[in-house]
């Protein structure tokens, strides 16, 4: 009883730390005036962080893990190319994604998180290509990535490209988190890899 009310007052102060990046970085966004800028898969991730955290979802918080995994190094490279830098932005690139690993070592890893990840990133895009400008191209939902057209003159297959090597990064820090945190022991949720209780 002790070792899970210890997992939950964790769980809850993860969660209340990725609340603050996701309203810090993203009260920036609307302070510049870009809202639509809060739909990046990166800003939306400390929200599903935190949900993860509150209601002990682990599939909320694997998403959130994976989604970052793949999306910081993105940022990265925009950054090193020569993208503007937002201070606020270091949030969710830098401390989400060591609250979520985290978070899924304390909760377990949820089974096919690679594939709900790629399913939800998805869905995502969907929204941002019907609620954002396409001049602010949100989650590469509506062309090419700047500087990349030659390389790609069909949107069509540069998204199926992005997307593919979505799923396969994914697919394989999936399996990299299930080897980290071992097999499950007898007694864990059905559902997860490896529980915080058995840790």
């Amino acid at each position: 009883m002790a070792a899970a009310s210890s997992s939950s007052s964790r769980l809850r102060v993860m969660g209340g730390l990725a609340v603050v990046a996701f309203v810090v970085h993203g009260g920036n966004h609307v302070r510049r005036g870009s809202p639509y800028d809060l739909l990046w898969m990166c800003n939306v991730a400390p929200i599903l962080l935190a949900a993860g955290c509150f209601l002990a979802r682990p599939d909320l918080a694997a998403i959130a893990a994976l989604w970052l995994a793949f999306g910081t190094p993105m940022w990265l490279l925009d950054v090193a190319t020569g993208s503007g830098l937002i201070l606020t932005t270091f949030l969710p690139h830098v401390l989400c994604p060591v609250l979520a690993v985290l978070a899924v070592r304390e909760m377990g890893l949820a089974r096919r998180a690679w594939l709900k990840a790629t399913g939800a990133l998805l869905a995502l895009v969907g929204v941002t290509r019907a609620l954002t400008p396409p001049e602010a191209n949100v989650n590469l939902s509506h062309r090419v990535w700047a500087g990349w057209e030659a390389m790609f003159p069909r949107y069509d297959r540069y998204f199926a490209l992005v997307a593919a090597a979505a799923a396969l990064t994914f697919f394989v820090l999936d399996r990299a988190l299930a080897a980290w945190l071992g097999p499950p022991r007898r007694g864990d949720e059905d559902g997860m890899t490896r529980g915080a209780s058995t840790t």
